[in-house]
């Protein structure tokens, strides 16, 4: 395991797509922020210690709802057009 002292507002970058920024430091805890590609996974430890079937069944449903919102979208778009017509 690396181990690196950052001070605030300081960053370490994990290969090209990565970066991970000291936000805020205070009494006992450490706020980061991280930038990466939308396409990596990117959980708390103690979501990913309770197992990925959790995880997987959360981003099921939420991509699930974002899909059949997008389609509703579409349908309301198509409706709206052949109204114009």
């Amino acid at each position: 395991m690396l181990v690196l002292t950052r001070k605030k507002s300081e960053s370490i970058h994990l290969g090209n797509d990565i970066v991970i920024k000291v936000v805020q430091t205070g009494k006992g805890a450490v706020k980061i922020g991280i930038e990466a590609p939308a396409h990596l996974r990117i959980v708390r430890g103690e979501l990913a210690e309770n197992g990925s079937a959790m995880l997987d069944a959360a981003f099921a449903a939420f991509k699930a709802n974002f899909d059949a919102a997008q389609r509703e979208d579409n349908h309301s778009q198509e409706l709206a057009e052949v109204v114009e017509c």
